[in-house]
């Protein structure tokens, strides 16, 4: 297991490339509840998302809403992320209370109510962990991406969820667009 996260860890590393003073755009579009599509017109990229359905709506909901906040995380957008986060939360406050919505209900306040990226991006972390076990167990078909910085937290390194295989670090945003790895696939 070490040497697993040793390799994953030096892969990342030789792969994060800084672009600094590049003015990257990302900007995420909602296509469904279940996928979100990114363009970046600098780099001129598109690329593919993974359609992924779920047991539930709540769970298709928290999908789509946690990809928005990370959508606003790699843009390095603060005031897009509170907004966000706020909205994530409405939606969360609609369902039934559940494990899920009681834990991501603190991060989310603590997000929607910080205008400040680095402070955003810690509860973000947390966001991430616990999405990540909840649709887990709830998803039925399709791919999500666990991806991996090692970089992040001052080499502490963070996870987060994609619906590509392409990377888009939220940890980083555009200091860092594409410094990180896919550690797992969840199917």
């Amino acid at each position: 297991m070490k040497n697993t996260l040793l390799v994953i860890a030096i892969l990342a590393i030789v792969s994060c490339k800084q672009q600094e003073g590049a003015n990257v755009q990302t900007a995420p579009t909602q296509v469904g509840i279940d996928a979100v599509v990114t363009e970046n017109e600098d780099l001129n990229v598109t690329y593919a998302v993974e359609d992924v359905t779920f047991k539930t709506e709540e769970a298709s909901q928290i999908h789509a809403s946690y990809l928005i906040l990370k959508g606003a995380l790699v843009n390095t957008n603060a005031k897009e992320a509170a907004q966000e986060a706020a909205k994530f939360k409405d939606v969360l406050d609609a369902q039934v209370e559940s494990d899920i919505t009681r834990n991501l209900s603190d991060d989310l306040a603590l997000i929607s109510m910080s205008k400040d990226a680095a402070e955003q991006r810690v509860a973000f972390e947390n966001i991430s962990k616990k999405v990540e076990v909840y649709l887990s167990s709830e998803i039925t078909s399709g791919t999500i991406y666990k991806q991996y910085c090692p970089m992040a937290f001052e080499g502490k390194g963070a996870y987060w969820l994609s619906n590509s295989p392409e990377i888009r670090n939220p940890y980083y945003g555009d200091k860092m667009l594409k410094c990180g790895v896919v550690d797992k696939e969840i199917q």
